[in-house]
């Protein structure tokens, strides 16, 4: 049997609309939630929609949230869900159909319910990574991110499973003798990068991360951590703990470098007009498109999908229209 284990933390409402496409996708499905919170008004909220609600006494965080919903579950397969995401039809199956032993599956996520626009594919956090950081806003980097995306997105296109070096937590699949083998996520992150710490050890016990692209999961990232004023401050103390826990010196020297001012020209403030032949289309939260989500595009005027224009609320969201084989930037707006 199927266990979906969903997190919730001020965010009920999402996480009905989340159950609700789970239970279309896997009527058979066991629903868990683990309500962080500690309100009974959100409690309230989420009773009929879970088979198992429990009910946190103090937030425990995702990777305590997480624990406590294998706990309290009774399958022997286990999916970790965010609350802010939907599942299309079959997504369920595609994960789990992958989800041998040892193996971690995830699914192809978009950022809009009509699956304009893909989101970045995870990395593996290393030191490395963060060197890189110090290219964000250079045409090298963003191009690598592009190529990157687009090979994601052709893979979401042709149902084609890849095996990756990290995955989003968003939506994660394995099986129980999986979990108990690596052990469980470790509470000494707050939020952020436990995903990254699990996956770690799966790997080093020579277990496999699996991007399953006939799974399509549409991600409206962000929607727990913005009502959280101390998510910045928790990211910060996990990405610490993370880079010395793995890393060590190499991980505290890596951190400590300081992070360049990103310079970049403000784009005009215009719906963004397309090339007739087609395009790419970079749409980012950041002015350095690092990372950046990416959608192919027929052709005409592109507008921001409605669900997406809700979701980033007051915060300004840039685009770039690209050239698909040559990747030169076309045309560039801020959308509002």
């Amino acid at each position: 049997m199927i266990s979906a284990i969903f997190v919730s933390y001020l965010s009920a409402r999402l996480a009905r609309r989340a159950i609700a496409s789970l239970r279309a996708d896997a009527p058979g499905a066991e629903v868990v939630v683990v309500e962080n919170s500690g309100l009974d008004e959100e409690a309230a909220l989420l009773e009929d929609a879970a088979d198992v609600l429990v009910r946190a006494p103090r937030n425990l965080g995702y990777a305590g949230g997480i624990n406590a919903g294998v706990n309290a579950a009774s399958g022997d397969l286990l999916l970790f869900s965010n609350p802010d995401v939907l599942f299309r039809e079959g997504s369920i199956a595609a994960l789990f159909a992958e989800a041998g032993p040892l193996v971690m599956t995830g699914p192809a996520l978009f950022w809009d319910e009509g699956l304009l626009l893909a989101l970045p594919p995870a990395e593996d956090p290393n030191p490395r990574a963060l060197l890189r950081r110090e290219l964000a806003g250079t045409p090298r980097l963003f191009h690598r991110d592009v190529r990157r995306g687009l090979a994601a997105l052709e893979d979401a296109e042709r149902g084609l499973t890849r095996e990756a070096r990290g995955l989003s937590g968003a939506v994660l699949a394995t099986r129980r003798d999986t979990f108990e083998r690596v052990g469980p996520f470790d509470e000494g992150f707050a939020l952020y990068y436990e995903e990254n710490d699990w996956q770690r050890r799966l790997r080093a016990l020579g277990g496999t991360l699996l991007r399953v692209g006939a799974a399509h999961v549409v991600h409206h990232y962000n929607q727990s951590a913005q009502k959280e004023p101390r998510a910045a401050e928790w990211f910060g103390a996990s990405e610490r703990f993370y880079f010395e826990k793995h890393f060590g010196e190499a991980g505290r020297v890596a951190l400590a470098r300081p992070r360049p001012e990103v310079a970049l020209a403000e784009p005009p403030r215009e719906v963004l007009l397309l090339h007739p032949e087609g395009s790419l289309v970079a749409v980012s939260p950041l002015r350095s498109f690092h990372p950046t989500t990416l959608g192919r595009i027929p052709g005409g005027v592109f507008r921001l999908p409605p669900d997406v224009r809700l979701g980033a609320g007051e915060t300004p969201l840039y685009a770039r229209l690209l050239h698909e084989q040559t990747l030169a930037t076309l045309a560039e707006a801020v959308l509002r």
